[in-house]
């Protein structure tokens, strides 16, 4: 059914977004349809603004209003251990999971240089400089584990082996509840490798 362009042009700006399909889009479109005028003009108006307090944080380059993040300006954080992490997005599975209290350090990305990200694009240089300054004890590499995530963790392992620290990842392998039959090798691999002791 076609739809007036003024549906149409909101339907192909939802779709644009990651995981939005065709029908999710218009569903969106025709959800915002159903509310008032108030609504309609606070949503339009936060978005419209939302890139205009968001900065990086100082310390760790997470997305933030103020010059430190929550999670830096925590004094309740474990400040000599930090998560490396991708993106300031990844940080909110890893939170939820309550299993670490420490900082966080986001690169901003991972190593890609078929699409031109190398080393020096990426906020490893503030990395390197909390470790100088801060006392840092352990890295944990969080990255995801892609080939373009194990290239990042391989350039950062050598990177940091200069500097008197303990460098880890987080395990890999089987999630709980899943099927043996529909693990892929990698996973089954690195499942045996980052086995316990029970």
């Amino acid at each position: 059914m076609p739809f007036p362009t003024s549906i149409n042009n909101l339907i192909q700006h939802f779709n644009n977004l990651p995981g939005i399909g065709q029908k999710t889009a218009e569903r969106l479109v025709f959800y915002l349809l159903k509310k008032d005028k108030n609504t309609l003009a606070d949503f339009a108006n936060t978005l419209s603004h939302i890139k205009d307090n968001i900065k990086n944080c100082n310390q760790c380059g997470q997305i933030t209003e103020s010059d430190l993040c929550s999670i830096c300006s925590d004094n309740k954080r474990e400040k000599t251990i930090i998560c490396v992490i991708a993106e300031s997005s990844d940080i909110g599975p890893l939170e939820k999971a309550q299993q670490f209290n420490g900082t966080y350090h986001v690169l901003h990305g991972i190593l890609n240089p078929t699409e031109g990200i190398t080393p020096d694009r990426l906020n490893i240089s503030k990395l390197e400089e909390r470790i100088k300054n801060n006392g840092i004890k352990e890295i944990i590499l969080a990255l995801n584990p892609t080939i373009e995530g194990e290239t990042t963790n391989l350039y950062l392992t050598k990177l940091l082996k200069k500097y008197d620290i303990q460098i880890t990842q987080l395990a890999r392998g089987l999630p709980q509840g899943g099927d043996l039959e529909y693990a892929d090798e990698v996973t089954l691999a690195n499942a045996f490798k980052g086995r316990i002791k029970i």
